[in-house]
């Protein structure tokens, strides 16, 4: 499943609308040159400022997408998506949702909720066979993902949400690799043939399908990103559906006349600030590193323009600090383990 981009801004601002700025200014042309069509090193500077912009400490709303929600798998750590990791820029923020126990909201004409707890984003997580409600998560390359092999024949891959008829259960790993190599996802759930399938050449395209009884494995490129939690779903334990919104990462300018999307036309002043103190570079250093430095508090200032709503920040405790957990979980449990206690 690709991901569902928000809706950008338009963006009209091209490299050359930029060295025709700049050459108004007499100092640049050293650096530009007169005739101001020299690709070198414009789109350098350029490709540089857009990397200043879309840094990871700027969040911009405009750079935002969703991944593809998750669904909890007992004792799955990764779960390979098709998301790029020529597009995946970095995790911004997410939630895990109970999604099989909606609340039921005691206002009229309100909808029930589902619980939801803030998720953390790190840089990296190692395998683990820990198991609970997941509290971090990172991305991994789909090529070092964990996987699993085929399950094996008349093996059921239960659908993991009640609304869909399915529920918590004993699910393989859902996300294999076959003879060839070939990384697999179950995309549609239900029972493996009596037989195993046959299955694509390796280096298949991505989102080739593979019929397995009445299982459907979907192919899933090697240069894409896998979700990795910290902690595992157990068999029968509750499903956690996982959201996660990520920054794009910034695209590589290499025509003038390219377009600098996604950033919008409103910033084309701090665009234009950015390049020209690039600009100072090969003319005086010292200036270049004065007007750099301004440049970068200057996006935090158009940053801070663009988002004026409340943060939301803050330390809330998942769990009392003398011990206990949610509800029906034991001391520090995950609801629907069977069997589970605190230890005390």
């Amino acid at each position: 499943m690709p991901a569902v981009q928000t809706n950008n801004p338009v963006s009209t601002l091209t490299t050359q609308i930029l060295i025709d700025y700049a050459r108004a200014y007499s100092w640049t042309r050293p650096t530009l040159g007169v005739a101001g069509y020299s690709a070198q090193p414009a789109l350098s500077f350029v490709n540089h400022v857009i990397q200043h912009i879309l840094s990871k400490s700027n969040p911009w709303k405009f750079n935002a997408a969703k991944m593809p929600v998750i669904e909890t798998q007992p004792y799955q750590q990764d779960f390979p998506t098709s998301i790029s990791m020529s597009v995946m820029g970095w995790l911004q923020a997410g939630v895990v949702v109970d999604i099989n126990n909606p609340q039921v909201n005691v206002a009229p004409n309100q909808q029930n909720y589902f619980t939801t707890i803030p998720i953390r984003c790190v840089t990296a997580l190692l395998p683990t066979m820990n198991c609970g409600i997941p509290q971090q998560i990172c991305w991994v390359p789909n090529a070092i993902a964990q996987t699993g092999q085929w399950p094996g024949p008349n093996v059921v891959y239960q659908q993991p949400l009640i609304s869909l008829g399915g529920g918590p259960g004993t699910n393989p790993l859902t996300a294999i690799r076959d003879p060839n190599g070939n990384i697999q996802v179950v995309t549609t759930y239900g029972v493996t043939g009596a037989s195993q399938p046959t299955w694509p050449v390796a280096g298949a395209s991505p989102g080739t399908t593979t019929q397995d009884g009445t299982v459907v494995w979907t192919l899933t490129d090697p240069l894409g990103i896998a979700i990795r939690v910290d902690q595992m779903a157990t068999f029968n334990s509750n499903v956690y559906e996982i959201r996660l919104v990520y920054q794009l990462k910034p695209p590589r300018i290499t025509d003038l006349k390219q377009t600098l999307a996604p950033i919008p036309d409103d910033l084309q002043y701090l665009v234009e600030q950015g390049f020209l103190a690039y600009c100072y570079k090969n003319v005086d250093h010292d200036k270049f590193q004065i007007e750099l430095q301004q440049f970068i508090l200057n996006i935090q200032e158009a940053l801070g323009s663009a988002d004026r709503e409340s943060q939301e920040f803050g330390f809330y405790p998942d769990r009392p600090i003398q011990g206990g957990g949610i509800g029906n979980t034991g001391g520090y449990g995950y609801p629907g383990w069977l069997g589970w206690t605190s230890g005390g």
